[in-house]
């Protein structure tokens, strides 16, 4: 039979939550009834070569003159007509817009919208410009119940176009066995102590300056502690100064990027994500998948993932000294943070693999849900 002509539309396939969950679709897609392609709107990233490695292409749009271009929905509307796509499904604003325009000028049959979430309300000319593109989409999809509320309440997004369908990741990925000793050798870590650590970008949002201001409280208890931080992004460099300037700098090592993301979490004795906002944390899904436990504030679609005391701790945001104390309890209950691990991870298997999420979006794009 004819398969399905299907574009995802991304700004990249850096390393980012997003963009994993890009990456996920495109492994688990039913390439039997989609051919799909992935366009990325202003650069290619990390991730390509991964989906070209599933023999997926992976396309960019061509960039014809410095700053924004604010025409761009016409190249990307050629695009569309050269290859033929019958189904978009865009991530985030700028491809939301732009890939709307072009899907509207090239006779698309089926716009699929994806929100990653964002701290709400937005700049006002986005939410507006969302609101416009969501009468002509099939369905715009939030991540998280808390995601699809938003958008109905400060986008005025009709509910009727609305669902909500829980990122999902590939387990396999994460059942693995590693070396922690040899792992600690790699990273440069102390041979002995507990490690606690996250991998995300390295922005405002996902509150990172509240775990550093924890972390002195939390030597006071367990004075051979090691905070591991993966990831890049604009607040790296104010983050290591804060680091230093809290004399903590011994404790805190800031590794990078990583795409063995699945080896660092099983280095981890706690996982601590200390967000301001979130949709469904693809991160968090990662170490309920990797067996690791996890503390995290209690924002957005954190809760749609972890149960208070049953798979893992949630506590305010913002709030060191809240968080400090919630580390220190965890680190010294070896029993509690297994019980977390331990329901994560069924947790994980039930609701929240790949393949169920992609199932979910295949049935957008045939429109029968």
């Amino acid at each position: 039979m004819n398969k399905h002509r299907l574009m995802i539309i991304t700004h990249d396939l850096e390393i980012g939550g997003l963009q994993q969950v890009i990456v996920n679709i495109c492994r688990t897609l039913d390439r039997e009834v989609f051919d799909a392609t992935v366009l990325c709107m202003r650069a290619m990233g990390a991730f390509t070569c991964q989906i070209k490695e599933m023999g997926i292409r992976v396309m960019l749009v061509p960039n014809k003159k410095a700053g924004v271009d604010y025409f761009s929905f016409l190249q990307v509307a050629g695009i569309l007509r050269e290859n033929r796509i019958e189904i978009i499904h865009t991530h985030n604003t700028q491809p939301f817009v732009e890939g709307t325009l072009a899907a509207l000028l090239s006779g698309v049959k089926t716009i699929v919208h994806t929100d990653h979430a964002r701290e709400f309300p937005d700049k006002l000319r986005y939410m507006i410009a969302e609101w416009i593109m969501s009468q002509f989409v099939y369905k715009v999809v939030g991540v998280s119940d808390h995601t699809s509320y938003n958008l109905k309440r400060y986008e005025k997004i009709s509910p009727r176009k609305i669902m909500t369908i829980p990122n999902g990741i590939d387990g396999s990925r994460f059942d693995i066995s590693i070396d922690k000793d040899a792992m600690r050798c790699e990273l440069g870590l102390p041979e002995k102590g507990p490690i606690i650590g996250l991998g995300v970008r390295l922005s405002e949002q996902k509150g990172i300056t509240y775990l550093l201001q924890a972390i002195p409280n939390v030597l006071r208890s367990f004075p051979d502690v090691t905070l591991v931080i993966a990831g890049s992004g604009p607040l790296e460099g104010s983050l290591r100064e804060e680091a230093a300037a809290l004399h903590i700098n011994e404790h805190v090592r800031f590794i990078g990027p990583r795409l063995d993301m699945p080896s660092i979490l099983k280095l981890l004795d706690l996982y601590v994500l200390p967000s301001i906002w979130e949709g469904l944390p693809l991160v968090i899904l990662e170490a309920m998948a990797a067996g690791c436990p996890i503390l995290a504030t209690d924002v957005g679609g954190n809760a749609s993932a972890i149960t208070n005391g049953f798979n893992g701790s949630l506590v305010k945001a913002q709030d060191p000294k809240t968080l400090a104390l919630e580390i220190i309890r965890l680190l010294a209950d070896d029993a509690i943070r297994k019980h977390y691990a331990r329901n994560g991870l069924e947790r994980f298997h039930r609701e929240f693999s790949a393949a169920t999420m992609t199932r979910k979006y295949e049935q957008l794009y045939l429109r029968k849900l």
